[in-house]
């Protein structure tokens, strides 16, 4: 799969391997999950989290300029991103985890031979066995069309600023400072959100706005902070985009436990805001340690 399908500047970050269609709207992708990637790094034996997300997020890119008609060079808005894993079966190996994706679209608006809007749902499976679920949709813009909803904003990108100091890595599970999207406030349960250098597989520099991947990293460090010292997993991680993220305004993240409808579980809800408008909003759930 050819990185620019991924949006990805990276070989290394490409997940995809192959794809087919099997009819109209019913696709078969596979994909490989790193054991050793520097970024989407394990955590307690498992893959990253953000793993997940990041397949479907690429998976959807991928089916729509490789068979729905969308030329490389069109804006894609995110409008939610939805998945839930078996924590179970997320261990790693010593090498890629080998997977197979089914995709099925639908809601699917098409002109001039493009598709312009779409929903897509996708089941991820090792080895046999239903590993993830998830759905995203999207709606996809022409450049002129997209100068003209960003404006000025269009020629924004992220500085090199000297960053604010971070939340302690621990905290977020962060292997490094320089990993860590959070910085303190005199609030508890809110922060600064703080795009570090050591997020280059997520953080585009040529992106007028701040991407998604960062602000769903964000919320998961969020969870994980509000949660401590326990330890929080999330096996089920749902998100919806409210509006862009921009690089000058300061984007403050909040977390705040909620009301868990499945026993034995812990839910926190993350909310991005910039000019206090919410950005995002973000729900994760992870299972309770055992006894």
């Amino acid at each position: 799969m050819p990185q620019e399908f991924a949006h990805r500047r990276a070989m290394e970050d490409v997940l995809i391997t192959s794809w087919s269609r099997l009819d109209d709207d019913h696709f078969s992708l596979t994909a490989q999950w790193p054991h050793d990637h520097t970024y989407f790094t394990p955590s307690h034996g498992r893959h990253h989290p953000l793993l997940a997300g990041e397949t479907i997020r690429q998976a959807g890119l991928l089916l729509s300029h490789a068979e729905l008609g969308v030329p490389l060079g069109h804006h894609f808005i995110l409008a939610d991103l939805v998945y839930t894993t078996d924590p179970e079966r997320l261990t790693v190996g010593t090498g890629p985890t080998e997977l197979t994706i089914d995709v099925r679209c639908s809601n699917t608006r098409m002109r001039a031979g493009a598709m312009t809007s779409g929903h897509f749902d996708m089941t991820i499976h090792m080895d046999g066995q239903i590993i993830a679920t998830g759905n995203s949709s999207v709606t996809v813009t022409a450049p002129a069309v997209y100068r003209r909803i960003r404006g000025e904003r269009l020629s924004a990108r992220h500085a090199d600023r000297p960053l604010p100091a971070p939340v302690e890595p621990r905290l977020t599970s962060s292997a490094h400072p320089d990993e860590v999207l959070l910085a303190p406030t005199d609030q508890p349960g809110r922060w600064l959100l703080r795009l570090a250098t050591g997020h280059a597989s997520v953080v585009n520099p040529a992106n007028d706005h701040i991407p998604g991947m960062a602000l769903l990293d964000a919320a998961q460090q969020a969870a994980r902070v509000i949660t401590s010292p326990n330890s929080f997993i999330p096996y089920a991680f749902g998100t919806e985009f409210r509006r862009y993220a921009e690089h000058d305004i300061p984007c403050v993240i909040e977390a705040r436990l909620v009301p868990s409808a499945i026993p034995h579980t812990t839910t926190v809800q993350v909310t991005g805001l910039q000019n206090a408008e919410p950005v995002f909003v973000s729900t994760l759930t992870a299972l309770d340690a055992r006894e």
